[in-house]
């Protein structure tokens, strides 16, 4: 009796060990699924203009607030004016002067009407008006010719929406983290969203911390890779009587792994200096206005990956009585562009081990204004870095209508398995410079990008 006992436990026994063994193998095999090709989703914003401080200063300063870019909000309470079939004035009614800000609206003429083209509204001295628009011309540029911008019945879209509205509707008062189910439509943006597959490694120096790379999404068909294409409104920051974004982004070719970002993977010890934080500041007139912080995180993580496409603005910039009409880009697309970093070895003891200069692009636009017949140009300074898991901190407080205080932290909390979510930030420092010293300012953000990976169904299937 006790022999049959035995016996039958270890058949059960046997029977325990090869469901274990046979489980081991399908785990064995799915992670080295790890090495080749792997599923992900991912998301990408930039929080710009932001203000994490709550209750510093007065006005805005109270709130948290963050303008998230991509835009993607038609959020101005004002602009346009006036509806599609007609064109802003000093008073109402037919016979009066254009004028920007209003407060008529005069009905187009049949003449202009459906919307005329560019240097073709009429004025009370209008007449035949070929070439480019010269003061003896009596046209200006009609305003707000993007129907876009109007519904389809031809009125003007005015919803305020305010980078410190919750979605509920009320001034956020405390700090609202990145997907923070509180945030509101200006803090959230209009992120790019999609996925595809990754390549991952094979043998990560840390278990789960796999090395990863994904190759640039296609034009078309967008099928493949994250990306987004929106047009949006800011809400009018004076001299702008209005800001139009046109975004039209998807992802380039990524590439991530230990030491691939700011920091080497020795970073934090060599030549017994501190290599876990690098600082870029800014000074004018002896003191900051703008700096960038980063702290190496866990594994020295990162990496580089710019977007394709573009993200361009276009703004009434108003000043003596009249409208400059400025269009160009913010070169957002550059951000994750990989920085300037010397990796030390036995062949350079004394290079520097961290990121110690940003990938800088230098753009030059007009502003036109055509009531004037003059115009002048504005210098856009764009710095970029690569990404990391650390934290990034951007102050942009001396000068300009944005003063930017925001902070960020990345983190990879995969499994060994390599399932999970790898966050990654990257600092947005930007210059504006113009004539005067009134017309330069600086503003900053922090771009947060979310990698997700997702089991594989076939693994799932073989594990069932």
């Amino acid at each position: 009796m006790h022999t049959r006992r035995t016996s039958r436990n270890l058949k059960v026994c046997h029977r325990v060990a090869f469901v274990f063994l046979l489980l081991f193998t399908l785990l064995a095999a799915s992670s080295q699924s790890l090495a080749g090709n792997r599923m992900y989703d991912a998301s990408w914003i930039a929080e710009s203009f932001g203000n994490d401080n709550v209750n510093i200063g007065t006005g805005n300063s109270r709130y948290f607030e963050v303008y998230a870019v991509p835009w993607g909000n038609q959020g101005h309470s004002l602009n346009p004016l006036c509806d599609i079939s007609s064109t802003p004035v000093t008073t109402a009614g037919v016979g009066t002067a254009w004028a920007p800000r209003g407060p008529g609206c005069r009905p187009l003429t049949a003449g202009e009407m459906p919307r005329p083209a560019k240097y073709g509204t009429l004025t009370p001295l209008g007449g035949s008006c070929p070439g480019a628009p010269l003061l003896v011309c009596s046209k200006t540029p009609p305003l707000y010719r993007n129907p876009l911008f109007f519904t389809a019945g031809g009125v003007a879209r005015h919803t305020l929406i305010q980078g410190y509205t919750t979605v509920g509707g009320s001034p956020a008062t405390m700090y609202l983290g990145p997907g923070d189910p509180n945030r509101g439509r200006g803090m959230k943006g209009a992120p790019l969203e999609g996925g595809g597959t990754a390549t991952t490694t094979t043998a990560p120096a840390i278990p789960g911390k796999f090395a990863f790379n994904f190759p640039a999404a296609n034009p078309v068909p967008a099928t493949d890779g994250f990306r987004r294409t929106t047009i949006g409104s800011f809400p009018s920051v004076f001299p702008y009587l209005y800001s139009y974004t046109y975004a039209n982004l998807r992802n380039d070719a990524g590439s991530f792994g230990a030491g691939q970002g700011f920091f080497s993977t020795g970073a934090a010890t060599i030549g017994g200096a501190d290599r876990t934080m690098a600082t870029f500041t800014l000074k004018i007139g002896g003191g900051p206005v703008q700096t960038a912080r980063v702290t190496r995180g866990a594994n020295t993580f990162g990496g580089v990956m710019k977007l394709l496409g573009s993200y361009t603005n276009k703004v009434c910039y108003f000043y003596v009585g009249v409208c400059a009409l400025g269009y160009g880009t913010w070169l957002y697309e550059l951000i994750g562009a990989a920085g300037y970093k010397n990796v030390v070895d036995k062949y350079h003891p004394n290079a520097s081990s961290v990121a110690t200069k940003s990938f800088t692009t230098i753009k030059t636009f007009n502003y036109q204004n055509t009531a004037l017949g003059s115009g002048y140009t504005r210098t856009l300074v764009a710095q970029r870095w690569p990404w990391t898991t650390g934290t990034v901190t951007v102050q942009a407080t001396g000068r300009g209508p944005h003063d930017t205080f925001a902070r960020r932290v990345g983190f990879d909390n995969r499994t060994a398995m390599g399932v999970g979510t790898v966050q990654l930030v990257s600092p947005v420092i930007t210059q504006w410079l113009g004539a005067t010293s009134s017309s330069m300012n600086e503003t900053g953000g922090i771009a947060v990008m979310q990698i997700r990976f997702v089991p594989e169904p076939g693994v799932a299937a073989s594990l069932i």
